[in-house]
């Protein structure tokens, strides 16, 4: 089950940097304005994800140490 968390976590950080990029990529192909900003959630809910991922495994290995 550790396997499969820390594949997870590492999955979401990867779309988390990803879909950054693009936005970024969008930012400068197309200017920031209100359309252009909505894009962020995107790279925020998969940040989102990966700290709860992270987390979430970290205090399961501290309670299977117990």
């Amino acid at each position: 089950m550790r396997k499969v968390s820390i594949v997870m976590e590492r999955f979401w950080l990867v779309i988390a940097i990803g879909s950054l990029l693009v936005v970024l990529y969008i930012f400068i192909a197309e200017g920031i304005d209100r359309r252009t900003l909505q894009y962020l959630i995107f790279p925020a809910l998969a940040g989102s994800m990966y700290a709860f991922r992270h987390l979430f495994r970290k205090r399961m290995e501290g309670k299977d140490q117990e």
